[in-house]
């Protein structure tokens, strides 16, 4: 595997550019293929997309494509990334993404570009990842407000075969919102537009083709490629799309491959005089036909055991029986129950909490609390946002909570902020008789913020009230560590039953 070094340095004010090719630019025609990933958030194994589904999707599969792909000496090939790689499944949120920028490395990425759950971690955590990866990390929107210079670089000047390429870099300016906005304290999201306006000016005459990989979203892409002519590429993620045939903005030709490496996203283009004149576009299965690459198999494996390993560290105690059983916080607030929500609550410092019951899959005995009880009671993926709604959907969604009292219901919410009274011998709809939140009556002309999970905020269990709500923060942050970190910081634990949810006999 090829590694190198690569150093900043300052070009037209604040932008950086890396460059690690001269000559000239090629005249002749010539092909040149892009093989790209995007929101794959440390999808490294295959998994199965049902409960009787054959496993798909997987690093480590996508891995065994990129090399024979490679393997066709005919071609130049190019591999990119658009970043929300380092997050989202436990090998890698235990060790911060250090397990996929192994993987990255081992795959010899040309490049990738920084998405908003990138920076999860926080800012020390993402500087590490950086100077790990063996490959350029792109931002060049993200800068420090004290230096106003980029986080990382801008741009890349690649030789691949007789072809330059250069390949800018670019970062939701949402990020603040779609990350804990304590992970980019600190930073400046600068236009991306704008920004790739200079750059794209300053590498046009250097280049036989321009690349913007960006972390965007579609419908930005093509503002993008409205605005900057000069972009031949736009190589993109964020908003997920599967984009079979490209997207075609005036000459710009814009891709992105879906999420989750479901897929491996294949572009050729041919290239003479400096213009695109011919593409070539497919989205490469991931499925059960593809073995998984050997080598890229042991890294996971080894970081599977060093996961195995830290699942088992103590990280606080419970003084008293947490109570998660399926029966109790299914129909009744219970001292787990408001723990959790508790925390999720403070973590986004919102005016109350929600959570639902069937989220919560396990008790906690007495005793020492370990990373795999906590992920044993919150096994699910979901991660921590903040909502603002107005007071009568939050009663529409505490009607919704309690319609089917007393029968077991996973949409049952634990709650925290508020408390509620309900009536079961009322009808449906009409149960709830008493609200107060913050000590205050509820208000149904007011705006509140609301943390809950990601699931419910998209209307998991029948909660189509929280889809009209807005979101005001999308930390990106799993639930479980959430509360691991909680746990880690109070040390003990003895939660009471508060008396938030009443029941009227």
């Amino acid at each position: 595997m090829k590694r190198y070094r690569v150093r900043q340095f300052s070009i037209m004010l604040v932008i950086t550019l890396l460059v690690v090719s001269s000559g000239l630019v090629a005249q002749a025609a010539d092909t040149l293929v892009i093989l790209h990933t995007n929101d794959t958030h440390a999808r490294l194994e295959p998994f199965a997309p049902a409960s009787d589904a054959a496993p798909i999707g997987g690093m480590i599969r996508i891995a065994t494509l990129v090399d024979e792909l490679r393997e066709d000496n005919r071609k130049n090939v190019l591999l990119l990334d658009a970043g929300d790689a380092w997050h989202g499944t436990n090998i890698a949120n235990m060790f911060e993404g250090r397990s996929v920028v192994e993987v990255m490395n081992l795959m010899v990425y040309d490049a990738m570009t920084l998405g908003n759950h990138d920076f999860n971690y926080g800012q020390t955590a993402l500087a590490e990842r950086q100077e790990e990866a063996v490959f350029p990390v792109l931002a060049a929107n993200v800068l420090r407000e004290t230096t106003g210079e980029p986080i990382g670089f801008s741009a890349v000047i690649k030789p691949i075969g007789d072809l330059k390429v250069g390949i800018i870099g670019l970062t939701t300016p949402d990020t603040p919102f779609v990350t804990h906005p304590k992970n980019v304290v600190g930073l400046t999201l600068d236009d991306p537009i704008e920004r790739a306006k200079s750059l794209a000016g300053y590498l046009r005459p250097q280049v036989d083709v321009v690349i913007a990989l960006t972390h965007l979203g579609i419908d930005a892409d093509e503002e993008l490629a409205a605005a900057v002519p000069e972009i031949d590429v736009i190589v993109g993620g964020h908003s997920h799309t599967r984009i079979e045939e490209p997207v075609v903005v005036g000459s710009t030709y814009i891709v992105q491959a879906g999420e989750h490496a479901q897929e491996l996203g294949y572009l050729e283009i041919t290239v003479e005089g400096g213009q695109v004149t011919d593409v070539s576009r497919k989205l490469v299965p991931v499925d059960a036909e593809v073995v998984d690459h050997a080598d890229a198999t042991k890294v996971v494996e080894k970081w599977g055991q060093e996961l195995k390993e830290k699942l088992g560290q103590k990280v606080g105690t419970a003084a008293i029986l947490l109570d998660g059983e399926r029966a109790n916080v299914r129909t009744q607030e219970t001292n787990l129950g408001d723990l959790v929500t508790d925390i999720m609550r403070k973590t986004v410092d919102a005016d109350l909490a929600v959570n639902n019951g069937g989220g919560i899959r396990a008790s906690i005995n007495a005793g020492p609390i370990t990373i795999g009880d906590i992920y044993t009671v919150l096994p699910f993926d979901n991660t921590l946002v903040k909502v603002e709604m107005w007071g009568r959907d939050l009663l529409d969604a505490l009607e919704h909570s309690v319609r089917l009292y007393p029968e077991q219901n996973g949409g049952f919410l634990q709650v925290s902020g508020l408390e509620f009274m309900f009536d079961p011998s009322r009808e449906p709809g009409t149960r709830v008789i008493d609200v107060t939140i913050c000590g205050e009556a509820l208000n149904l002309d007011k705006v509140y913020t609301v943390a809950t999970n990601d699931f419910i905020a998209a209307g998991g269990d029948g909660y189509g009230m929280f889809e009209s709500a807005t979101i005001i923060v999308e930390t990106g942050e799993m639930l479980r560590d959430a509360v691991v970190s909680y746990v880690i910081g109070e040390g003990t634990i003895a939660p009471d039953v508060e008396g938030r949810i009443v029941v009227v006999e």
